[in-house]
């Protein structure tokens, strides 16, 4: 029987895999939702997006779809509370490759996909 606890080392570098696909299970869904948008023709949302202005670059229009695949199928419909997962949950922060969109993003593209 041991004698001391095991401590955590909470500053340990590289607590988690390199590879952020590699943080869950190999049967997870998100890997199967990664793939499709991978392999759909987002040219037409992608043409709407502004690049190239003033302020940060847009969020990826296939990142965005692939955390709302995600969310959506998991029953989460409300932009904050897929923000606040994607802080906080490896499924999310893997979908979203740790790029948390704010609510705004996640938003404007729901509305823009669905009226599309």
């Amino acid at each position: 029987m041991a004698r001391f606890f095991r401590a955590p080392d909470r500053r340990q570098r590289f607590l988690l895999p390199l590879d952020m696909m590699e943080w869950l299970p190999e049967d997870d869904i998100v890997h199967l939702m990664v793939d499709a948008v991978g392999l759909m023709d987002l040219s037409k949302f992608e043409a709407t997006c502004k690049v190239g202005g003033a302020g940060q670059p847009p969020f990826a229009p296939a990142m965005l779809l692939t955390v709302l695949i995600y969310a959506y199928s998991h029953g989460v419909r409300s932009s904050r509370v897929i923000e606040r997962l994607c802080r906080r949950d490896a499924g999310y922060r893997s979908s979203s490759a740790t790029r948390c969109p704010t609510t705004r993003p996640l938003r404007g593209s729901a509305s823009g996909m669905r009226a599309r």
